[in-house]
């Protein structure tokens, strides 16, 4: 009973932080939902989804080559169906049991016995994104080094993202390299900490990526390419909504950064955080107040909801569903 009232108090308080910034956001002029209206007519609009699909499948896509590389024979659409779930889930429960943990569940459930590769595809699957994100980032500051050297800020930004990229390498390094796998020194530093059976299991699991290392490259391409349907989406609803002084490079330096901070879980799918992590963003990097940051992730979000309403047609159509299962499944 106390569990269950903690998780649901959680969700409250995700739900108002959310709710909160957006009211903040909207009251102070910071994001006006009128520059929206120019994506409701027919071709605007399905041009948006149609990007937002792209987007969605491409990371569908590379999780997909993360099961394989596991030897199980994924096919893309059925990934797909259950990657389009998870993402309707990051909507409908924003509390500990996430839209990830969901989809894995799925996974697990459609091919038995791959309990542990349905974990380590969903977490190597995120971190790799999330290593996409890093790099986009870092190439476009480095691209753009003439105008990242005159704002102070914006060198700070860049040594963070330069710090990060390479603890991302050497953590890589450290789990993918066959040497020290061999040593089992990383075996013997988890079975001093708790849950180290399930830590050593995890380890092995994603040791087995660093073993084809031409999937791993193709994993980080495909999620450059999710990340580019998502930047030209927000580049497009910027300029349709009369933010035509914006460069285009700026949406691949910030799109990237403000993604990263909706990946954080403290708000339903990222909503609220998103908005304002794009309003600083976006500030920053021109040197002047705009609305741009969150009037473009608002609509990327909207859109983004939109194609996952199919997710919540597939999950429908399982006969077994609620979450017990889900967290038998994340104890066990």
């Amino acid at each position: 009973m106390i569990k269950h009232t903690k998780k649901l108090l959680t969700q409250v308080l995700k739900i108002a932080f959310s709710a909160g910034i957006i009211y903040w956001l909207v009251s102070s002029g910071k994001l006006n939902f009128a520059a929206l209206r120019a994506l409701l007519s027919p071709g605007p609009a399905a041009l948006a989804l149609s990007l937002v699909l792209f987007n969605l499948f491409f990371a569908s896509e590379r999780w997909r080559v993360l099961i394989r590389t596991q030897n199980l024979d994924a096919e893309a659409w059925p990934v797909f169906k259950l990657s389009l779930i998870g993402i309707f889930f990051n909507f409908a429960m924003p509390g500990g049991v996430g839209g990830d943990v969901i989809k894995a569940y799925y996974f697990a459930r459609q091919y038995p016995g791959s309990k542990v590769v349905a974990i380590t595809s969903v977490l190597m699957d995120r971190i790799l994104g999330l290593f996409a994100m890093v790099l986009m980032a870092l190439f476009v500051m480095i691209y753009d080094m003439n105008h990242i050297t005159h704002i102070k800020s914006l060198m700070t930004l860049f040594w963070f993202i330069l710090a990060l990229t390479i603890a991302f390498v050497i953590g890589f390094a450290l789990v993918f390299s066959s040497q020290i796998y061999k040593t089992r020194v990383l075996f013997k530093l988890f079975s001093k900490i708790p849950l180290s059976e399930k830590l050593i299991k995890l380890y092995e699991s994603m040791h087995l990526y660093g073993k084809q290392r031409n999937r791993i490259a193709w994993v980080i391409l495909l999620s450059l390419l999710a990340q580019i349907c998502a930047v030209v989406f927000l580049y497009l609803v910027g300029l349709m909504a009369g933010f035509s002084d914006i460069s285009a490079k700026t949406y691949f330096l910030v799109a990237p950064l403000g993604f990263m901070a909706t990946a954080i879980p403290i708000s339903p799918a990222g909503v609220g955080v998103g908005q304002a992590a794009f309003y600083f963003l976006f500030n920053i990097y021109t040197g002047k107040t705009s609305e741009v940051g969150p009037t473009t992730i608002t609509a990327f979000q909207v859109g983004t909801f939109i194609v996952s309403l199919l997710g919540a047609f597939f999950y429908l159509r399982f006969k077994e569903t609620g979450t017990k299962g889900v967290e038998q499944f994340t104890k066990a």
